[in-house]
């Protein structure tokens, strides 16, 4: 009896940058083994753009496209994307990557199959044009080798697989956080649900490094990291007293580096963010880590056995002193 192949969704965001697109777009079409749709969501092209990828897609029946004319974020963008399909397994991948060879979606299944307490998979991610690990998106605390398969309480945005059922009972991305740390909020709340997050150096994709940097930490990107750190801390239920510390260290950082305006208004937003948390009647279940959750996270991260969101803290605080 001839077995049904799997079926996954790929999921892509696109925001101009259509050539890499359509390059993301063909790797996940030349996939094999599996029952694949390629789903795209459009934050906004320009129209010109926008007319090349709809051209483009036209000829691949795998593909759709929804176009929402402007940009939500990545944690909305994902969120709408993944909604666009059904598929038990959800691979997301960069607009500026490429998967490694065709059989990347055969074992992102494989893996899945094999471990039914595996909720995600975090990738391999190498540089596009070495072949080289890619060090700058290299984010496991802990954990120095990326060629070996390790436990892991997060993956990387650039490449990453999901069980769909768990992803939609932990409420998906928290669609406020609009861009920096999305994954890290998820990941803490699937990890709660009782599975676990393995990254895995034979699922791999190929990283065209971008030397454009599309949010410059004084352009926006130290905004998100200050907001959304100090946000997601709350929820995961950081004392008062370790976020004004940590706001602390946040605003002296942007004084020194020119950015005071930026991190005050950041600062103003975490708190309204935490006040509507809190006021929300949302189930904030999801993220009251539970015994076994922490030993987990523990396990994974032993150097932040004082405490854990230390790690979010330091993830997201890495900006270089520019003074």
């Amino acid at each position: 009896m001839t077995r049904n192949p799997s079926q996954v969704d790929v999921i892509i965001l696109s925001w101009n940058r259509v050539d890499d697109t359509i390059a993301a777009i063909r790797s996940a079409a030349r996939q094999a083994g599996v029952a694949k749709r390629i789903l795209v969501v459009d934050q906004g092209s320009e129209s010109e753009n926008l007319l090349k990828l709809e051209c483009f897609l036209r000829n691949d029946p795998c593909a759709e496209l929804k176009k929402l004319g402007r940009n939500v974020g990545v944690a909305a963008g994902r969120n709408i994307a993944t909604a666009m399909g059904d598929a038990p397994y959800v691979v997301a991948l960069d607009s500026d990557a490429e998967f490694a060879d065709q059989d990347i979606l055969t074992r992102v299944v494989g893996h899945f199959e094999s471990d039914p307490h595996l909720c995600a998979i975090g990738f391999r991610i190498m540089n596009f044009f070495t072949g080289e690990n890619d060090s700058t998106s290299w984010d496991y605390s802990g954990a120095g080798d990326p060629n070996r398969r390790f436990s892991t309480t997060r993956f990387i945005g650039a490449g990453h697989a999901m069980r769909r059922n768990v992803f939609e009972s932990v409420g998906g991305y928290d669609e406020r956080l609009f861009f920096c740390g999305e994954e890290v909020d998820l990941c803490y709340r699937m990890l709660n649900s009782g599975c676990h997050i393995t990254y895995m150096p034979d699922v791999s994709i190929r990283h065209k490094v971008s030397p454009e940097h599309r949010v410059f930490w004084n352009k926006g990107r130290y905004y998100y990291t200050v907001r959304n750190n100090l946000y997601t801390s709350y929820k995961f239920g950081t004392s008062l007293p370790r976020l004004a510390v940590s706001a602390a260290a946040f605003f002296a950082k942007g004084l020194r580096n020119g950015m005071a305006g930026e991190t005050s208004r950041a600062l103003k937003d975490s708190v309204r963010m935490c006040l509507e948390f809190r006021a929300s009647s949302e189930n904030k279940r999801p993220y009251d880590l539970s015994q076994a959750t922490w030993a987990y996270v523990l396990r994974c991260e032993p150097s932040r056995r004082d405490n854990v969101f230390r790690k979010i803290h330091r993830q997201f605080s890495g900006l270089p002193h520019q003074g």
